[in-house]
């Protein structure tokens, strides 16, 4: 298969055109390990790491994109519908999907994982231990693991065995205190194949500034690559975590601002007009994903990101409040088209010659393929 079959851009990344894998010798190997110093990560996120997100982060130089957390209990109950699955479920042939699952026990991680793993071929799992939500902690799931290395251990080990791809984990150094460590090698004992750690405990949410003296600390204590999440957001930070040794994981910073993978690695800011170009394939691959009758009403929260990127690029000055109030109001591609004529003064994504080479070439490459008929694919054994 070609990647014009695929759906992928002439300019997005190949395993043929990256750097010479990362290899540490204090590190053990893995898929994980040979991956990292090809670019940063992008993050779980509720909300916002689905399949279309994850095509973008991919096409800008992402090493791997981890989908939204699915919930190992919700399978365990057959909620094997297209709905419910949608949030983690990979397009035809996504490369380097990462399912990320939520779970309080280590059977019902297991079921998920051999299920997840027979539906969509991923090519590896994570088990979150650091959202801070309240419905997720309260059910002993997320950063609520923290406080029970024994237990995360135990979820870690059931996932290992149930599949055939590497499990990684993503935790926060603690709930109230700084345990990471403990933790960490509690799950590398269980065969975690990967780390990353929020610098930040529960607690603290997304306050203060993360801790990468923290990250570090459990990089030092493991053998198992380490990447570290936290204020990430421009070349700088990113290289001063890749002299730590550690590999990079952004989430927020990359909302509204896909392209902030090539600039972590030197690459130039897009024009206005590419940046539109970008906003506009995400919106037309977001309705192909998720269709209705308003299909881009879940995609409100990165419009109202991308308003505040297009008022940030060089060019004539915008009115980025009327232009986020108007893109936060959008439910079609007419609605958004209109909005952008209005308020960005730009119709990059009707006139692709304007652009670049590369940009051309995003702007006009073929849609993937998405999942379909979910319900009617065969469930957990």
């Amino acid at each position: 298969m070609n990647r014009g079959d695929q759906g992928l851009p002439d300019s997005a990344s190949t395993d043929a055109q990256s750097p010479a894998p990362y290899r540490d010798p204090g590190r053990a190997p893995s898929w994980f390990g040979d991956r990292i110093a090809l670019g940063a990560v992008l993050a779980p996120m509720a909300g916002y790491s689905d399949a279309p997100f994850r095509r973008l982060a991919h096409h800008f130089g992402a090493a791997w994109a981890v989908s939204e957390m699915v919930s190992a209990k919700a399978l365990s109950l057959g909620g094997h519908d297209e709905p419910n699955l949608r949030i983690s479920a990979p397009y035809l042939d996504e490369p380097h999907a990462v399912i990320q699952l939520f779970a309080a026990e280590p059977d019902l991680a297991a079921e998920a994982v051999a299920a997840l793993e027979q539906r969509y071929h991923p090519a590896a799992f994570d088990l979150n231990l650091g959202c801070p939500v309240r419905k997720v902690v309260n059910r002993g799931c997320g950063s609520e693991l923290l406080r029970d290395p024994r237990r995360a251990a135990a979820i870690v080990a059931a996932m290992v065995a149930a599949t055939r791809v590497p499990v990684s984990a993503k935790l926060r150094l603690g709930v109230d205190r700084d345990v990471a460590v403990e933790v960490a090698q509690a799950l590398e004992q269980a065969g975690v194949a990967a780390l990353a750690v929020h610098g930040r405990t529960a607690r603290q949410r997304y306050g203060g500034e993360a801790d990468w003296d923290a990250i570090a600390r459990v990089a030092d204590a493991v053998r198992v690559p380490v990447l570290g999440s936290g204020d990430v957001a421009d070349a700088a930070g990113y290289a001063d975590a890749r002299s730590r040794g550690l590999g990079v994981m952004v989430a927020r910073a990359a909302i509204g601002r896909p392209w902030l993978f090539a600039l972590l690695r030197g690459e130039p800011l897009p024009c206005r007009a590419g940046m539109v170009t970008v906003l506009w394939r995400h919106a037309r691959d977001h309705v192909a994903w998720y269709g209705g009758p308003r299909p881009l009403r879940r995609l409100r929260g990165q419009l109202e990101a991308y308003a505040r990127a297009l008022a940030e690029a060089p060019g004539p000055a915008l009115d980025v409040d009327a232009l986020r109030a108007a893109l936060v109001r959008v439910d079609t591609l007419a609605d958004l088209a209109l909005a952008l004529r209005l308020h960005a003064g730009s119709a990059a994504h009707a006139d692709p010659e304007r652009l670049g080479d590369t940009w051309q070439r995003f702007a006009r490459a073929p849609r993937i393929a998405r999942r379909s008929r979910l319900a009617a694919a065969p469930g957990p054994n």
